[in-house]
């Protein structure tokens, strides 16, 4: 890709950004068992992660609105302020309350440098060149999903797991002083309201919503604090819808979704998230769980699904041109609705190399829709909107991920609790995790202990599992569906929208 000039620092910094926020996430959940070891509180393991996507989810949209009134460059710098703080101060935590608290300070920054990073690269590159930009920042993230999990084994056999964050503060300081002194935009200084009380109602009533996702996986959905969650929520949410209609520049930009091509981007974008989110945590479920697999045929998969989704964000800038958004779209959902086919066929002796292949089908399907929605979206606003709406569809992303999740989540869990039961082997309530068939369904998926089961149990647990496996593919499949019938109904120009002129430089 050439580059124009006085483009190369800038999108040098913005890629080493994105490699650094996407590699604080695979990278962080393999040594998560090594600092469990160190540190304790196997009960709060799964809020290392909660915290940061509570974070980092309800604040993308927040950046996304505030760049367009402050500008990208010093919402960037801030972010990465705030990202790096939180680095450092997870790599001191003594005990992990501590850790789960600089988790959420990390997802404070990291919520910022997702979408700016995206808004940025829309700024400086023209409405023809966005596709190979958007796809260049998708291999990156590519690249990440292989390089973290060996980068967190090295760290772990060589030095200490506190490095796992410490290493991101050489590299976010370069990053973040390379595209102060590189970048030079032209903002508006006409008066112009925050919309802080939306802001603060989006945060809660989305912070909320996780907040009663992730206990309700864990206590059950009638829990008294998963509905008084809920319940939070809805008000806050209710507020939110209240008092936008009063803003004249609200932080959710409900006149840009209400234009038919950015509201059906937007409601694709969610049901992407859902088709990312299955792929990436139930796949590797079924390789080593139900098939008896090894981490490296995990590694296998998930290598395959990063690397499609960087070859077809890469691949579809020449779609985008000779086709349009509504066909490079539509062939980004063909492909993962023909993939999703293929998941719910998936046996206990399918070959790895099938299974790889559907992970390949899939992965190009994602890297298609995914550039397509962002580079259509971006030009199809002025400037001043850009922010806002690269933020909504990566917040429409994440959530219908999250959302979507949860709900496989439940139906798996219902699924091998029924399926246990007609087996003859005993179960307990969801809170015991010290069951006997749950525990017998964590030895099958590791293959150190899997070994010690006799081989017809293991039979019949994986058995179990890949019946539940394959209603969760199903709902992935119908998701699939839907955003084929989603993106069907965009509009279909003779070629992308274009923007006003740009102003970063």
């Amino acid at each position: 890709m050439k580059l124009p000039p006085g483009r190369l620092a800038p999108t040098a910094a913005l890629l080493v950004t994105a490699l650094v926020s996407a590699m604080d996430v695979t990278i962080v959940a393999t040594v998560m068992p090594t600092i469990v070891g160190e540190l304790g509180g196997l009960a709060l393991y799964s809020w290392v992660v909660a915290g940061y996507l509570l974070t980092s989810t309800t604040t993308v949209p927040v950046y996304g609105r505030l760049a367009d009134v402050y500008g990208r460059k010093p919402l960037f710098l801030v972010a990465m302020s705030v990202f790096l703080l939180g680095s450092a101060l997870c790599g001191l935590a003594p005990r992990m309350e501590l850790l789960i608290a600089a988790r959420a300070m990390q997802g404070l920054g990291a919520g910022g440098l997702m979408t700016l990073v995206a808004t940025l690269a829309g700024d400086l590159f023209p409405g023809r060149d966005r596709p190979k930009i958007q796809g260049l920042i998708s291999t990156v993230w590519g690249v990440a999903a292989v390089l973290g999990p060996v980068a967190g084994s090295l760290i772990v056999s060589y030095a200490s797991w506190r490095w796992v964050f410490w290493i991101n503060l050489p590299i976010g300081l370069l990053a973040g002083t390379i595209l102060a002194l590189t970048v030079h935009e032209h903002v508006e200084r006409h008066a112009r309201r925050v919309d802080y009380a939306g802001a603060a109602l989006l945060t809660i009533g989305i912070a909320a919503l996780l907040l009663g996702l992730v206990e309700g996986g864990q206590r059950g959905f009638a829990a008294p604090l998963v509905l008084a969650c809920f319940g939070v929520s809805a008000i806050a949410l209710t507020l939110l819808a209240w008092v936008e209609t009063g803003t004249p520049e609200p932080v959710v930009p409900y006149a840009l979704l209400r234009r038919r091509l950015l509201g059906l981007a937007s409601v694709a974008a969610a049901i992407l998230g859902a088709c990312v989110i299955s792929t990436s945590t139930y796949l590797p479920l079924l390789v080593q769980g139900a098939q008896g697999g090894t981490p490296e045929d995990v590694a296998w998969v998930t290598g395959a699904v990063s690397l499609a989704w960087t070859a077809g964000s890469i691949a579809v800038g020449r779609v985008l041109v000779r086709r349009g958004y509504r066909g490079a779209a539509l062939g980004g959902m063909t492909l993962l609705s023909g993939g999703g086919v293929v998941l719910t066929r998936l046996a206990l002796d399918t070959p790895l190399p099938l299974v790889v292949a559907a992970g390949t089908i899939v992965g190009v399907g994602m890297g298609v829709t995914w550039t397509t929605l962002i580079v259509t979206a971006q030009g199809a606003v002025e400037w001043a909107q850009r922010g806002a709406i690269t933020g909504t569809l990566q917040f429409f992303q994440s959530m219908g991920g999250t959302l979507w999740v949860s709900l496989q989540g439940a139906v798996l869990s219902a699924a091998v609790a029924s399926g246990l039961r007609a087996a003859g082997i005993a179960t307990t309530p969801e809170a015991d995790l010290a069951g006997p068939g749950v525990g017998m369904l964590n030895a099958l998926l590791d293959p150190a202990t899997r070994v010690a089961l006799p081989p017809d149990q293991a039979r019949v647990l994986a058995d179990v599992l890949i019946n539940g496996l394959h209603l969760v593919f199903w709902l992935y499949l119908g998701a699939a569906l839907l955003g084929l019938a989603v993106v069907a109904l965009l509009p279909a120009p003779a070629a992308l929208p274009t923007a006003a002129p740009d102003r970063a430089r």
